[in-house]
């Protein structure tokens, strides 16, 4: 499905070919500043050194072979030669009523994709910083299946490693406390208090066994014991904030199934891998020259977390995914051109491997700025924050912002019920609409055979247009990875009915007809926005 700004494109570029009997350079159609046409286009200005004219001649000749089509009430040129068209009404009706019957998404793709994000360590309950990364992902995997694509969303955790054997120590000392033996934390535990409870779930469970004594076997029992409640509580956190996964994949899989041994002998048949100093290396400057080889076996035989996510790659790729999107925090910019190199040397196509970068997130209350520090046990859990500000308002105000963009997540404003909220603003256009249908329903208006031709005046046409612009937002969404786009879109649109509401009489009794034609329209925007915060896994309230 094309949206109507590509059908213009479409129309112009054929009128270009009737005339000019050549094909045009690239141009855009774009929405302009209020007062210069419904849309504007630069096709004349960008092809006039092709057709060695003036953009003013070319586009006069554009507007000639155009200006009886059904489509355009008038064209006009504008500045150095700019195409400014103003579309019928009637085709703004066709696409009310398309809308009506169901929102046209664009089908962008078919393949099967892979959507990886989160994956926090088991280490600790799950922080605001988490809680950006879930929704990005999340609503980009919602827009993706929508388009077309088979979409996997996956978590991959790490089961092992040394983060892996603090945790289970620290459990341990939090366990002892417990018993009033005193042991102090080494400089990698982690102090969070939220190993407290834990250490009482396992009190309850063992008693006093492992009091006294550390060792092998006891670590495996605290580790397994820690990873599995921090599992648990991970996901329960997750669910609250409606973020589902697939896939749940453990690292500690590819070394059971030999997935490890497989990338290791890869890289060696091709070459990529060398001794020194007792350890294994990855030779990434083969691949990237800019880069330093990397460490993938250590002196001690234990694998880097580098070499598991190799694996894990090419695990990946065995399962036919055609592309998999990693999403990760601005802290792991650097960790790109190794993943990329090991993605050249395992042989996989120059676009399976996709990274989304997001900055990091500020949570601010009042004036002050909420310290976060997992392993000292300084933050706000991403379940406190849901709790405290609601579902809704937490994924909308994650997915607001360009993923490139630091985020400032405003705990006064998110806690707001009034117009400033932008969640509480575009949720409440929804309940609004559904009040004026039940208004409309009480004064007998009926609205089945309602005219969308019959309306038109200014606010009408800007709303038909920002509807008209759904398959344009989709596709934007999908080609750039921004699901900010869709809270913009929401809030454009549902910005243009509050105006709409308070300049014009909607349900009036002695105008059945108009106010038939003018619900018919508020159920269109209502349907849109409702379906735009459905992507954002986003509550469309009813009443408020």
């Amino acid at each position: 499905m094309l949206s109507l700004r590509s059908e213009i494109h479409d129309k112009l570029s054929e009128s270009f070919v009737k005339v000019f009997r050549m094909k045009p350079n690239a141009f855009t159609v774009e929405i302009p500043p209020k007062g210069f046409g419904d849309y504007s286009s630069n096709i004349a200005m960008v092809n006039a050194k092709l057709l060695k004219k003036s953009p003013r001649a070319i586009a006069q000749e554009l507007i000639d072979d155009l200006k009886n089509d059904e489509w355009f009430e008038y064209i006009e040129i504008a500045g150095p030669g700019f195409v400014n068209l103003n579309v019928s009404f009637k085709i703004f009706a066709n696409v009310l009523k398309e809308t009506v019957n169901g929102l046209p998404y664009p089908k962008i793709g078919s393949d099967s994709v892979q959507l990886e994000y989160v994956s926090a360590n088991p280490t600790g309950p799950l922080t605001v910083g988490h809680g950006r990364q879930a929704i990005i992902g999340d609503v980009l995997s919602r827009v993706y299946k929508a388009s077309g694509y088979k979409v996997t969303r996956e978590y991959y955790f790490n089961d092992a490693g040394k983060q892996m054997k603090m945790l289970g120590h620290s459990l341990w000392i939090r366990y002892r406390e417990l018993y009033g033996k005193k042991t102090d934390f080494s400089e990698d535990d982690y102090r969070g208090t939220y190993l407290i409870e834990v250490a009482k779930e396992f009190k309850e469970k063992y008693g006093d066994a492992y009091v006294e004594e550390w060792n092998e076997k006891n670590q495996k029992i605290f580790i397994d014991f820690a990873r599995d409640r921090m599992f648990e509580w991970i996901k329960k956190t997750l669910k609250e904030l409606g973020v589902d996964f697939d896939v749940y994949f453990r690292e500690s899989s590819l070394y059971e199934d030999g997935t490890t041994d497989e990338a290791m002998k890869m890289l060696r048949d091709k070459g990529y891998v060398y001794e020194k100093d007792g350890t294994t290396w990855f030779a990434v400057s083969k691949l990237i020259p800019e880069e330093d080889d990397r460490v993938i076996i250590r002196k001690n035989g234990e694998p880097t977390y580098f070499f598991s996510d190799i694996a894990y790659m090419l695990n990946k790729y065995k399962r036919g995914f055609k592309k998999v999107y990693y999403i990760w925090g601005a802290d792991h910019h650097g960790y790109i051109p190794r993943m990329r190199a090991a993605s050249k040397a395992l042989g996989f196509p120059e676009d399976f491997f996709n990274v989304i970068i997001h900055q990091f997130v500020t949570l601010k209350s009042g004036e002050e700025v909420v310290r976060m520090s997992k392993r000292q046990g300084e933050f706000t859990t991403l379940e406190d924050l849901t709790k405290k500000v609601g579902r809704d308002v937490t994924r909308y105000f994650f997915a607001m912002l360009d993923p490139n963009t630091h985020l400032v997540f405003d705990m006064k404003l998110a806690e707001s019920k009034k117009m400033d909220n932008p969640v509480y603003y575009v949720q409440y256009a929804h309940a609004r609409i559904f009040s004026l249908i039940e208004k409309a329903k009480e004064r007998d208006i009926e609205w089945d055979n309602a005219d969308f031709e019959k309306l038109g005046n200014t606010q009408e046409k800007e709303i038909a247009r920002e509807i008209a612009e759904f398959p344009e937002v989709i596709t934007s969404v999908v080609t750039e990875n921004k699901p900010q786009k869709l809270c913009n879109y929401a809030y454009s649109l549902a910005e243009k009915f509050h105006s709409y509401y308070n300049a014009n009489k909607i349900v009036d009794e002695n105008n059945k007809e108009l106010s038939a034609n003018r619900i018919k329209l508020c159920m269109a925007v209502g349907r849109t926005i409702k379906e735009v915060l459905s992507l954002l896994g986003i509550n469309a309230p009813t009443s408020m």
